[in-house]
């Protein structure tokens, strides 16, 4: 019962807030609400024993009390927001108070403000009412009295690297080896129909990890690839959109919605043809959709393979072909993998855990996402058998014949009841999303911040909510996600998503459907989570899949008090009417393709809106509706389909907005930003003389990226330059993060100096034709770079290496280079000055012309490569692929993309130096069809 305590976290400071703040409130009415504070103290303080103690631990009473503590912390919350917003006695400032009509506003105000104190006297006085019952039942049920739980120890600081080590690397090699002989055992057979191998075995048990494992060794052996999930509710005509958009994206990368499955099949069905496909169809629980994808797989003629994950053998042997029932981990395995998610290396393992050891690792029966999870328990733990043998003894019986679900339900309720509060709030708020979804970190965070899950006094709410997000994987509770291509240019290289395995996924569901948390309405109108007792009050509604079963829930619920609305798939059918949602804190529309602003007329009514994200507009402006959300901190419009949209002339209004993400906007001239003090952060506004203006009254300004417009041909560039320089020398010093866009190339960009001395951050989506001089050791706080070179009649020179290597605090650096034919080799040199703290390389350049001379960028641990193998042999033809990587000390990771390696030379020779590197680094490579 952790969400009453959160709940009451954010409700406490505003009470605060109102009492010192300028709400024009009479002593009398302070007095009172300082009483309210100080009961809903005690009730927080209860609260939080009760978060602490396993909810299937709880007494019966106690659970109702929380319940009711917890629905009473949000309706005080609600009235006390709505006060705040429209309580404010606002004096006319400078107003002629000896004329008659200075007198009547004088007059006018007092009235107000009598009113607006009666009005929150008798507020407070019917809150004071039912504080006082909750508290009576508190000292009845004598809720003080329960004991509390043991406290956490810090997290490690371990997350996406050790995690996937452990998950992808243990016990994989025995079963992969012999997938692989009997997948490629070529027989006359195979050549005429694909052949099939299901890979069978519960949920947890790493079916997907081999079947991802098998399909990273194996696709450079075929013509295309693709890997898609399907699900417990599948979309079908999503599934197949996803197979065309990994076989061509560059083609299908935007497919008409109106495309039926019967054309989006024969598409597939046409690609395929005279091709060699590794296909693996992950997650499939029925036998419906199997036969529904199989009409798009059926005619692979070419020794095309297909690769099946499924919790049920049934499903198995319907789908046909082989069957491999994938085992739980060796006992050997098992230990290993424990081992490796704990300690840094094994002589940290002390005998005496030797036998809490035993009893756990029999307890997770071979699971590895149960061995990882309970792993990560301890990991936070002091390294002691006492404490090892508590962790046990919480397990449960764990008798050897339990089925493996049951033992990870325990496990993953145990890892569960181990978090703080504020961590369980925010694992159950992924209970709103479908299965195999990939949830956006910064969306994620600034909705968590919206709904008051991070606590207000924290100093930076976006950095406690990151660090919330890197927890949650660190206990192995959230997958992360990277960027599916190393190559991917413009984007971070740190985990920017996330995803909930279905084992964490169906236990948060059932916690928060217990604790009624949220209400999700599946695509077939159930309700995920539904036991028999359904609440009619909804706090958080998620509807799914676009289905107007979802009307039934709409129409019969109470939906005034709904704190948070998500919609998945087509909002223009399935979202209510906003009118009704009187206190709502987050919206999100996945799909609002088919939406326009008589749509969203009705946001005008949504006065507490923090975060609004509208996902693949259609329109070319947004509502003038959006500028009377008085409260919005979040508006997030990205994967719009039109080129740009025009903002409201009421967008100036907006004066707590942190931050506004888009594609591509346009700021309408008449739109003043002198009253968006708040914001921080604008991303994807189109650069005019009007923006340059208003964007540098923006005094908090840390994130800002600039879409510079193209100019006719016959116009000078000098106006679009001048505009970027005027606009950075009026940004403020405190911006941190600088994106250019632009079309066409750049000469130069030295027009640009001097940018803010902070600057952490600078890409660079735009040709030029050197690097800018300003790029220079005076830039001491740039961490992340990606320029792209065009050096078409020049050749790069060692000066423009050794700038670069003079950034003092550089970590990260992004090269997109485009060198002449008569390019020379460059050899980058050791020194502790050079590169001091670079972690992570990439470049992608068609002839690779850099060597790396010992002891080369110390630092260095990351390295991706894309480069053309053919030109790079016939330019240097001695010595073409040494470019010296066992020189590099730190290296640990190699991605290698390689275009026209026919008879991988370029490939064998990278990987050998690669097996002799004394670090034995990760290498994996990316074969590009010329």
């Amino acid at each position: 019962m952790n969400i009453a305590t959160g709940a009451m976290n954010t409700l406490l400071p505003k009470l605060a807030e109102l009492v010192v703040g300028e709400y024009k409130l009479q002593k009398g009415v302070k007095g009172e609400i300082k009483e309210l504070e100080k009961e809903l103290t005690y009730i927080s303080a209860a609260l939080r024993k009760v978060s602490e103690v396993p909810v299937d631990q709880l007494d019966e009473q106690v659970k109702v009390w929380a319940r009711d503590a917890r629905e009473l912390s949000y309706d005080i919350e609600d009235a006390v927001d709505t006060f705040m917003l429209r309580g404010k006695g606002r004096e006319q400032e400078g107003q002629d108070t000896s004329s008659l009509k200075g007198f009547i506003g004088k007059a006018a105000n007092l009235y107000k403000k009598a009113r607006n104190n009666h009005k929150i006297h008798n507020v407070i006085k019917d809150i004071m009412d039912q504080v006082k019952k909750v508290s009576e039942c508190r000292d009845r049920y004598k809720v003080d009295n329960i004991a509390a739980g043991p406290s956490l120890v810090s997290v490690d600081p371990r997350l996406e690297a050790m995690y996937r080590k452990a998950a992808e690397i243990v016990g994989i090699d025995g079963p992969k080896n012999e997938l692989v002989k009997r997948l490629m055992n070529e027989d006359i057979s195979s050549l005429q129909q694909p052949k099939i191998i299901s890979i069978v075995g519960v949920g947890g048990l790493g079916k997907t990890t081999l079947a991802n494992a098998l399909l990273q060794d194996l696709k450079a052996k075929f013509d295309c690839h693709f890997f898609v999930s399907v699900s417990f509710n599948p979309d079908i005509k999503k599934i197949f959109k996803n197979i065309l958009v990994q076989l061509d994206e560059d083609k299908y990368g935007h497919i008409d919605e109106a495309w039926e499955i019967n054309l989006l099949i024969n598409k597939i069905i046409d690609f395929l043809k005279n091709r060699r496909c590794l296909c693996v169809i992950d997650d499939l629980w029925k036998e419906l959709p199997w036969d529904t994808i199989k009409l798009a797989l059926q005619d692979g003629t070419h020794g095309s393979k297909i690769i099946i994950t499924t919790r049920n053998k049934a499903v198995a042997e319907h789908v046909g072909g082989g069957i491999y029932e994938l085992k739980p981990l060796s006992n050997d395995d098992s230990r290993e993998l424990f081992y490796k998610r704990i300690f840094d290396s094994l002589d940290d393992f002390r005998p005496d855990l030797s036998k809490a050891t035993e009893k756990i690792l029999k307890k997770c029966g071979g699971v590895p996402l149960a061995i990882i999870t309970t792993a990560s328990l301890l990991a936070t733990k002091p390294r002691c058998s006492v404490e090892w043998e508590k962790v046990n003894n919480f397990i449960g019986s764990g008798s050897e014949n339990s089925p493996h679900v049951d033992k990870m339900n325990m496990i993953l309720r145990l890892s569960y009841n181990d978090l703080p509060f504020h961590l369980k709030t925010c694992l159950l708020s992924l209970s709103k999303y479908p299965e195999d979804q990939v949830i956006r970190k910064d969306v994620l965070v600034w909705s968590w911040i919206a709904e008051g899950f991070i606590a207000r006094v924290e100093s930076n709410l976006q950095e406690t909510g990151e660090g919330y997000f890197n927890e949650l994987i660190n206990r192995s509770l959230i997958q992360p996600v990277n960027k599916e291509s190393p190559f991917f240019m413009c984007g971070e290289r740190d985990v920017y998503a996330c995803q909930l395995h279905d084992m964490v996924l169906e236990l948060i569901i059932k916690l928060s459907a217990e604790e009624g948390f949220a209400t999700t309405s599946l695509s077939d109108g159930e309700q995920a989570g539904a036991s028999s007792h359904q609440r009619e009050i909804i706090r958080r509604l998620s509807l799914h899949n676009s289905s107007n079963a979802n009307a039934s829930i709409t129409e019969r619920k109470l939906l005034s008090k709904v704190r948070s609305l998500d919609v998945f798939g087509r909002a223009d059918l399935t979202m209510p009417v906003l009118s009704r949602f009187c206190v709502l804190r987050v919206l999100q529309l996945e799909d609002c393709s088919g939406l326009d602003n008589n749509h969203l007329k009705d946001l005008s009514n949504l006065y507490l809106l923090k975060f609004l994200r509208l996902q693949g507009l259609k329109v070319t402006e947004l509502p003038e509706s959006i500028g009377k959300l008085e409260s919005l901190e979040t508006l997030d419009i990205r994967g719009a389909y039109e080129s740009v949209i025009m903002l409201p002339l009421s967008f100036g209004k907006l004066g707590k907005l942190v931050r506004l993400l888009a594609t591509r906007v346009e700021l309408p001239d008449g739109v003043a930003l002198e009253n968006t003090k708040s914001l921080q952060e604008l991303v994807g506004i189109r650069l005019t003389l009007h923006a340059m203006t208003e964007i540098g009254k923006l005094r908090e300004l840390k994130v800002l990226e600039l879409f510079i417009k193209e100019e006719p041909e016959s116009s000078s560039t000098g106006n679009s330059n001048e505009l970027v320089r005027t606009c950075l020398q009026m940004c403020p010093n405190l911006l941190q993060v600088l994106v250019l866009r632009a079309p066409g190339v750049l000469r130069s960009m030295d027009f640009m100096a001097p940018v803010p001395s902070g600057l952490q951050t600078f890409m660079c989506n735009i040709y030029i034709m050197a690097i800018p001089r300003w790029i220079d050791s005076s830039l001491s706080c740039l961490t992340v770079l990606f320029i792209r070179l065009l050096h078409a009649h020049a050749r790069v020179q060692p000066e423009h290496l050794d700038k670069l290597a003079g950034l003092p605090s550089l970590r990260s650096l992004r090269i997109f280079l485009l060198p002449p034919d008569e390019q020379e080799k460059l050899v980058i040199h050791s020194s502790p000055s050079s590169f001091p703290c670079l972690t992570d390389l990439r470049i992608w350049c068609p002839l690779m012309f850099l060597k790396f001379q010992p002891g080369a960028m110390r630092k260095l641990q990351r390295f991706c490569l894309s480069f053309d193998a053919r030109k790079t042999a016939e330019h240097f033809q001695t010595n073409a692929f040494d470019y010296g990587f066992e020189n590099l000390p730190s290296l640990q990771h190699v991605d290698i993309e390689l275009k026209w390696d026919k008879h991988h030379e370029a490939g064998d020779a990278i990987s050998k130096t690669i097996n002799d590197h004394p670090n034995h680094p990760s290498l994996n490579f990316y074969f590009l069809e010329p």
